[in-house]
């Protein structure tokens, strides 16, 4: 039943397709619009503070959860500010912070409070960029840096780690956490030559105990490395940018976001070599995308020797909809010399090849005030392991105001990590003040 609820949402956005209305911008662009204003309103200044003020909640409605119930009424606040310094040089920080009533207002089913869940002060980024020349930029800091063309899966985007608390609530563009990088950009021609060094040892943030994705497993102790000198990691990137198609290759020799257990903690030691590619081709409507990534060491728990991985994705995104998109992606990732030890919870049960696919369809109506979204993800070569499918509708109030509400359904199957979180589909809300 709940699958046909996803699938119905999908549906119910691609049966708009013949629709003639006339509409302004995407969704995604919708979205940004009004900083974009602010920026420009005070292009004059030498600084500019912005953001936005959101308060949000879900309702957990299976019956088979335990905790159901409300399970977060959390306000949220994200804070840009920049300041242009003399000589073009540019401060930019972003903080974010959050506070979650819903374990103090006993509004919810919780006992207890996961660790860190309750309130949260990030400063996300905070970075100094300028140029050195006309062909040379800087930038050192906390920060993003976002490789590859994929939008819903990730092969060569490593750089970053990922909040992911609460699996496929929002898109991987706003779940990136900001890293401390040296980067350093060199311009010629269609090129574009960055050289990275890596100092912060940031991983993501995974579910905690006696959340709804970690109800009863126990938080294991973190042992990373140092951020120091000796521990930097190194990042190579070249992109090429033509007329109607781009092309990048990447090279990488850092610690990796995946930790392995031994000894009851968590170690994210492995250091990996990375080589990547990716590839983009905009033609008529659609715009093809392609990437591929190996990994010469991947840990897992369980076994002694680290394994290579090698990525590849292929996709698609067609345009030829009024004021709207239609997105597909297929990963497909593979485990050389495998071992049958890989096969456990402690690893998410991986198997030596896996399949992830997503689907996603974005369509404003009535001049943009209203904005649909759907996303489904699966996972598996018979599409029957698990994933998960959302729908949303965002509503325009005004040019600082949106409420947004959706569904998301967690989808069980037959890998044993999915269908433990089968239970957790929530009704979610949100408004969102932007100022």
């Amino acid at each position: 039943m709940r699958v046909l609820i996803a699938i119905a949402a999908l549906l119910f956005g691609v049966s708009t397709i013949a629709e003639d209305n006339e509409f302004d911008e995407f969704d995604s662009e919708l979205e940004s619009s009004f900083d974009d204003e602010v920026v420009e309103h005070n292009e004059e200044k030498d600084t500019a503070i912005y953001g936005s003020v959101v308060f949000e909640a879900h309702y957990n409605y299976q019956p088979d959860n335990a905790t159901k119930n409300l399970s977060s009424a959390k306000s949220l606040i994200d804070l840009i500010g920049e300041h242009k310094l003399d000589g073009g040089s540019k401060i930019k920080a972003n903080l974010k912070a959050y506070h979650d009533f819903i374990y103090s207002s006993g509004l919810g089913n919780y006992t207890k409070t996961p660790s860190g869940y309750k309130d949260e002060l990030n400063l996300n980024e905070l970075y100094l960029e300028g140029s050195i020349s006309d062909k040379i930029d800087y930038r050192v800091g906390r920060q993003i840096v976002v490789w590859g063309k994929a939008d819903m899966l990730r092969i060569n985007d490593i750089l970053n780690p990922l909040d992911i608390r609460i699996p496929g609530m929002v898109d991987i563009r706003n779940l990136r956490l900001g890293k401390n990088m040296s980067k350093l950009d060199y311009y010629h021609g269609n090129f574009n030559l960055s050289l990275i060094a890596i100092h912060e040892k940031r991983f993501s943030k995974l579910p905690s105990q006696y959340s709804d994705f970690r109800p009863l497993l126990a938080d294991k102790e973190i042992e990373k490395p140092s951020s120091n000198i000796k521990n930097t990691g190194l990042a190579l990137g070249l992109i090429g940018t033509f007329k109607s198609y781009d092309v990048a290759l990447y090279v990488a020799d850092t610690y990796i976001d995946k930790p392995y257990l031994t000894n009851g903690k968590l170690h994210y030691d492995t250091k990996s070599k990375m080589f990547g590619a990716a590839y983009s081709k905009a033609l008529d409507n659609y715009l093809f995308k392609a990437e591929g990534a190996y990994f010469d060491k991947v840990k897992y728990t369980g076994v002694i020797d680290p394994k290579p991985q090698t990525d590849l994705m292929l996709g698609v995104e067609y345009n030829g909809i009024n004021e709207g998109s239609i997105m597909y992606e297929a990963a497909y990732r593979s485990i050389k010399n495998y071992d049958q030890d890989i096969y456990s919870a402690s690893n998410q049960y991986k198997k030596k090849n896996e399949l992830q696919q997503s689907v996603s369809f974005n369509k404003s109506y009535q001049n943009q005030t209203v904005n649909f979204s759907a996303l489904a993800t699966i996972i598996g070569q018979s599409t029957h392991e698990g994933g998960s499918a959302r729908a949303q509708v965002d509503y325009v109030v005004n040019d600082n105001v949106k409420v947004s509400g959706g569904v998301i359904d967690y989808i069980g199957g037959s890998n044993p990590a999915l269908e433990d979180i089968k239970n957790n589909d929530r009704i979610f809300v949100k408004v969102a003040y932007n100022f």
